[in-house]
């Protein structure tokens, strides 16, 4: 039986034009902030999100002669290859196209996950429209899913936390609807909530603690027989495109979600990254956000948790945050995927406060601080972004036209192309994805070895780029070298607002080194 405000209208309003017009130009104008952060955002978060599914795509789409390069989970065999299966279809697409570069594929990986967001977010508002109440929080809604920096820079980066917090987000809102109302046939539904609950297992397998308490969910509130068995096939056909993008990815077959499970739970392999106390959730989430929005998505939260006990979001999302305060290694961005929930929860929490809060000029000089504030932390992640990007952008320019360029650091010297890997083996981990075709990274042992090497590659007739953590290096090497002038910040922030030279900081220890002409070996 279909709920008494529901229409075949999009937004559920057939007597409200004027209200979905409004609607329509937040949308309008959310989609094209999001489509300005996929274009200009530069850099990742964390480095998973690099060398988890850009190091793998390009792997596949370049080959190598070895892999030793690679991280070790992909030598354990425990990440899903669905996502670098997607990286890798537009990266040949472009390469088909003659348009390939890694910048052109991050672009276009950003866009793809910009369109996605913004798709969720619309069902999600859809789902919720009647719940929310007043067109105003309504409107809030948009706003706050559309145009918060926290929303909008989560939304445009292709992680497995973002694509698991959508489809979180779109099995939510198709799970409301279903509750409201019967569907035309509960087995096609319960082909597509199982298809969504399976594909967010394939890319996070984190998730599978939200799934868990989802179906927990169905089987107390939502028992429809159908339903259920319309899930198993929709279900086994994501786990099946798991299974295929793995086996494409590493070759053989294998159950990556185990192997996952053994390396990183029972093998410990996950604590050897550092190992949390139980309240490092709400101190460092505080911190991360500049406390007022962390404050509020954890009062949010709670309160939503308490008064909505039967909600399939709170049984998501509880089991979900609870296990994760449970394990020993702890990062905020383990929680990404509950933050695509924050415009719901933030304006349910809203709707419950004495409405004489948000009424006087108290109220409207609040929102503007908030709003100013927001656009500078915007104006910020778009101008300055992370520092490897610029490093590579620097070096792509550098290599243009030259013949083969060799780039030559110290084993155990952290530089923007590769680092010291000391779980399972003693390795170095290099970042291929950005290096250009005529680029080579060479490793040596000791400060001594690189120098004899990079002589004999200088004689030779090679372009030889020194990496080092040595701001000095200049200093301290008989090589005739250069220093590569480099900054991730662009030119206007350094001339307008370099308040005591701080924008030297990122780069003081990430330095490139060109070694001028052949110097002569050392006498004996």
């Amino acid at each position: 039986m279909k709920h008494p405000n529901e229409t075949k209208s999009f937004f559920f309003t057939p007597n409200c034009s004027g209200e979905r017009r409004t609607y329509g130009r937040i949308i309008l104008a959310g989609s094209l902030f999001t489509l300005l952060f996929a274009l200009v955002s530069r850099g990742f978060y964390h480095p998973d999100e690099h060398y988890q599914i850009l190091e793998y795509a390009h792997l596949k789409l370049f080959g190598a002669a070895s892999t030793d390069y690679l991280p070790w989970e992909y030598h354990a065999m425990m990440r899903p290859g669905l996502q670098p299966f997607i990286a890798w279809v537009l990266g040949r697409g472009l390469l088909a196209a003659g348009l390939y570069s890694p910048f052109a594929l991050v672009a276009l990986l950003q866009l793809l996950s910009g369109v996605f967001s913004l798709f969720s977010l619309c069902m999600l508002f859809r789902a919720v429209y009647d719940e929310l109440g007043t067109a105003c929080r309504r409107r809030w809604f948009l706003y706050v899913g559309l145009f918060l920096c926290f929303e909008v820079y989560l939304h445009v980066h292709f992680t497995a936390e973002m694509a698991a917090g959508n489809l979180l987000v779109l099995l939510a809102a198709r799970t409301l609807r279903l509750h409201r109302t019967a569907p035309a046939s509960e087995f096609r539904s319960g082909m597509l909530l199982g298809l969504l609950a399976g594909l967010t297992f394939a890319v996070r397998y984190q998730a599978g603690f939200a799934l868990a308490g989802y179906g927990l969910w169905l089987l107390c509130y939502h028992r429809r027989w159908r339903l259920f068995a319309g899930m198993v096939p929709g279900v086994l056909l994501a786990l099946a495109i798991g299974l295929l993008t793995d086996y494409w990815f590493y070759g053989e077959w294998t159950v990556v979600p185990y192997n996952y499970l053994e390396e990183n739970i029972l093998n410990a392999h996950m604590d050897e990254f550092g190992v949390s106390p139980w309240w490092f959730y709400f101190t460092e989430s505080l911190r991360e956000s500049g406390y007022l929005f962390g404050a509020l998505m954890l009062a949010a939260t709670a309160w939503f948790f308490v008064r909505h006990p039967k909600s399939p979001v709170t049984w998501m999302l509880l089991p979900f945050i609870f296990v994760h305060f449970l394990l020993g290694h702890k990062e905020v961005r383990f929680f990404f995927p509950v933050l695509f929930f924050a415009p719901y929860l933030l304006l349910s929490f809203a709707g419950a406060l004495p409405q004489r809060l948000f009424a006087g000029r108290g109220w409207r000089w609040a929102v503007g601080v908030a709003a100013f504030a927001n656009l500078c932390v915007c104006v910020y992640i778009l101008g300055t972004g992370r520092e490897n990007t610029a490093f590579y952008r620097m070096i792509h320019s550098y290599c243009a036209g030259k013949g083969e360029v060799v780039a030559l650091d110290c084993t155990g010297d952290w530089n923007l192309y590769s680092y010291l890997q000391l779980v399972k083996k003693r390795c170095m981990v290099d970042a291929c994805f950005y290096m250009p075709r005529n680029f080579r990274l060479q490793h040596a042992d000791s400060p001594q070895q690189l120098e004899r090497t990079a002589r004999e590659l200088a004689a030779s007739g090679r372009q030889v780029v020194i990496l080092s953590g040595d701001p000095d290096y200049a200093e301290h090497t008989a090589l005739a070298v250069r220093k590569m002038e480099w900054n991730p910040y662009p030119r206007w922030i350094r001339r307008w607002f370099n308040f005591n030279n701080w924008t030297r900081f990122p780069v003081r220890n990430k330095n490139a080194y060109e070694v001028c002409a052949p110097v002569p070996a050392a006498a004996p």
